[in-house]
């Protein structure tokens, strides 16, 4: 019941549900006030509707999420050296896999797929071993997928990277869990430094986290960027500046997933994770 109230109560603070539950409780007001003859009440629902309105569109705006996002995806590249250092393992956080159930043939990469394809290129150029992580995340009954830990091996295996050289973590959910677990194999193995990749945007936070959790020596590896940087975005334009003030769905996926993050860094600091 804890994961999944962590899983679920967030999204009330993310922009949409967030806007959404201003507006609903601005029509709760309006209506209390139109009972009671309240202009008070009727004036705080203008403000709480307004308000969500307001979110929804100042995180729905081009403008804004690439901000949001830049704000991350800098510093996930300033942390990643150019040249890798040698290390035991390199370690592929969970995320932007489909697991091979019907209509698929096969284990399908989606946007943040990248990661793998990022782990298997480097563990081609040396010898380090690839652990594939990540565990079933599911509230649904009889969820036949397995962990996505054993997907990414499936994948990475079908590239052409030899079954005794990947190692799995099947059983972490979260990215905490994913330190402190991958940190118990590297204890039990001997290992001092690990390779760690996964997307820009979520690098801040794991980094941080597997700094703290792990034991090991951590070099970051970013991947999965959802922009280019600022230098080669471009430069403005009239249609463009007009289309980056108008909503977009895309933008506030982007918005979402960089404030996901900020809130997430928030709370692993408080519980001491990260």
């Amino acid at each position: 019941m804890g994961f999944l109230l962590s899983k679920l109560l967030p999204l009330l603070l993310y922009p949409l549900g967030l806007g959404l539950l201003l507006q609903l409780l601005g029509l709760a007001a309006a209506s209390k006030g139109r009972e009671q003859g309240s202009r008070r009440r009727r004036q705080a629902s203008l403000w709480l509707s307004g308000t969500g309105v307001g979110l929804i569109w100042l995180c729905a705006m081009p403008l804004s999420s690439r901000q949001l996002i830049w704000g991350l995806e800098d510093r996930a590249a300033a942390l990643t050296p150019r040249q890798l250092p040698r290390a035991d393992a390199v370690v592929v956080l969970g995320g932007g896999l489909r697991p091979a159930l019907p209509p698929r043939q096969g284990v399908e990469v989606a946007e943040g797929g990248d990661r793998l394809l990022r782990g298997v290129q480097l563990v081609r150029r040396a010898p380090p071993l690839l652990v594939t992580s990540g565990g079933r995340v599911s509230f649904t009954g009889h969820d036949p997928a397995p962990p996505e830990a054993l997907w990414a091996r499936d994948l990475a295996e079908e590239l052409g990277l030899p079954a005794d050289r990947i190692l799995i973590n099947p059983g972490s959910r979260t990215t905490a869990e994913e330190a402190r677990d991958i940190g118990a194999l590297g204890r039990r193995r001997g290992w001092t430094r690990v390779l760690l990749i996964t997307s820009a945007f979520h690098m801040p936070r794991s980094l941080a986290t597997f700094q703290r959790r792990s034991g090991l020596t951590v070099v970051p590896v970013a991947c999965d960027y959802q922009l280019p940087d600022r230098a080669h975005y471009g430069k403005p334009t009239l249609g463009n500046t007009l289309k980056s003030l108008l909503p977009d769905a895309e933008a506030l996926y982007l918005s979402t997933l960089a404030l996901k993050e900020h809130l997430g860094l928030a709370i692993y600091r408080l519980r001491g994770w990260s």
